[in-house]
């Protein structure tokens, strides 16, 4: 094998991500994917259903910051722009109601408040339990998120991460 600066395992959305980057560095990489073809869980088959059919990552989440949304513009995707409001909340078995989805949009604001605020200092608890300790609201909106987008709950999840999320 031939010697390289980098050696890439894995041609999924951070295998390329990471062979464009070191492209553009100048730096020598070889990329190596275990199955037969690249892009991990962005796949799109008809082979299933007979029509195409997103099989993993459907959507493209943190437009306003995700590096593929200006690649996707520019390759003219089909594009549906839909805020993150709390539109299709529920409490078992009915609709939340507007003071309901008012309260979780306030515990939202109010968790990303002490997010903002939040220091790590040596010694601290960095899990996001610690934080949410600080009132109901908050915990809400973090029990919502947490099991949903981490599949972990708050007090597995640390502060860095949940802030991180995004990227």
């Amino acid at each position: 094998m031939e010697d390289v600066d980098v050696v890439v395992i894995g041609a999924g959305s951070a295998g390329l991500s990471a062979a464009k980057t070191l492209r553009a560095a100048g730096l020598s990489f070889k990329l190596f994917e275990a199955m037969n073809r690249i892009g991990g869980r962005a796949w799109t088959s008809d082979q299933h259903f007979g029509v195409p059919f997103d099989i993993g990552c459907a959507w493209l989440h943190a437009a306003d910051r995700n590096p593929y949304f200006p690649e996707a513009q520019a390759a003219r995707w089909t594009l549906h722009h839909h805020d993150m409001n709390i539109d299709h909340l529920y409490y078992r078995d009915r609709k939340a109601s507007e003071d309901e989805e008012a309260a979780m949009k306030a515990a939202d604001i109010r968790l990303f408040e002490l997010l903002a605020a939040h220091e790590v200092k040596d010694g601290d608890d960095d899990r996001l339990s610690a934080l949410l300790a600080r009132g109901h609201a908050p915990r809400a909106a973090a029990t919502f998120a947490g099991p949903m987008d981490f599949g972990a709950d708050e007090d597995e999840i640390s502060i860095r991460d949940f802030q991180a999320a995004a990227d």
